[in-house]
């Protein structure tokens, strides 16, 4: 019984790692693509087509071409990978992480005008 129970115990152990390292990736994956588009997406809030949202996502402020579209979406994709990551790495909900980088994002996006 103790053998079985050891067993159990390092395969959970071993998911809960091999979890945390898929994670990790996503999240660097995500920060990645950010960093890509970046200077893009600084350009669709400057233009004022979008707008930091206070869930920490972008939001249209008006109707929007096929391409920003996309891009706004991709960009709140990758949000949401790294507000995941973070809120499991602080064993918090992804809602409390989201709101405090809207929070941030909107103060950043406010200083730049």
């Amino acid at each position: 019984m103790k053998t079985l129970t050891m067993r159990l115990l390092t395969i959970m152990v071993c998911m809960a790692v091999l979890n945390l390292t898929v994670l990790a990736d996503a999240k660097t994956e995500a920060h990645e693509r950010r960093k890509a588009r970046r200077d893009e997406v600084a350009a669709l809030v400057t233009s004022g087509d979008v707008e930091e949202g206070e869930n920490g996502f972008l939001e249209a402020k008006k109707a929007l071409s096929k391409e920003k579209q996309t891009l706004l979406k991709a960009e709140n994709t990758d949000r949401g990978i790294g507000y995941e990551a973070i809120a499991k790495e602080h064993k918090t909900s992804v809602e409390a992480i989201s709101k405090a980088a809207g929070k941030i994002n909107r103060k950043k996006s406010a200083a730049k005008k």
